[in-house]
């Protein structure tokens, strides 16, 4: 009985591990509510940590010439998305007329974007790391090619 629980607890513990290690990166937020001609609302929830690493396995073909044209970049995209973490919270984009509302937010380590108007209202919420980790992974993919 000790033993199947010992057997028990290491298994739980491994899986503890594993979700945390998953989850290490923030998780992904989109939450979109439409409003005509019915109500519908999606609301999905993610870890992070998933994008690169769907990103890997995504066909060098399928890519385009989207990693070549990304690698010349990447020293200073790299620069700014160290910069958006460091830096205080802050608004990048705060656009409004009649009908719509934009808005690009930095809060905590995440970019939020926030689209509101009067069919539907769309919040987007993703870590600044998962950004440069897909990025680093495009870039790579690049290079990958190129050998």
């Amino acid at each position: 009985m000790v033993l199947l629980g010992k057997i028990a607890l290491g298994i739980t513990g491994t899986m503890l591990a594993g979700v945390g290690a998953i989850c290490s990166q923030g998780m992904i937020e989109v939450n979109v509510v439409e409003r005509q001609p019915e109500v519908h609302h999606v609301y999905v929830i993610a870890p992070a940590m998933l994008v690169p690493i769907v990103t890997h396995f995504i066909p060098r073909h399928d890519l385009g010439d989207a990693s070549q044209q990304l690698r010349p970049y990447m020293p200073t995209i790299r620069a700014a998305l160290d910069q958006l973490q460091e830096t205080e919270d802050f608004v990048m984009v705060d656009v409004k007329d009649r009908k719509q509302h934009v808005e690009v937010q930095k809060i905590g380590g995440s970019l939020v974007i926030d689209v509101k108007d009067e069919n539907e209202t769309v919040h987007v919420e993703t870590p600044v790391r998962m950004i440069s980790s897909t990025l680093e992974q495009l870039a790579d993919k690049e290079s990958a090619t190129a050998d």
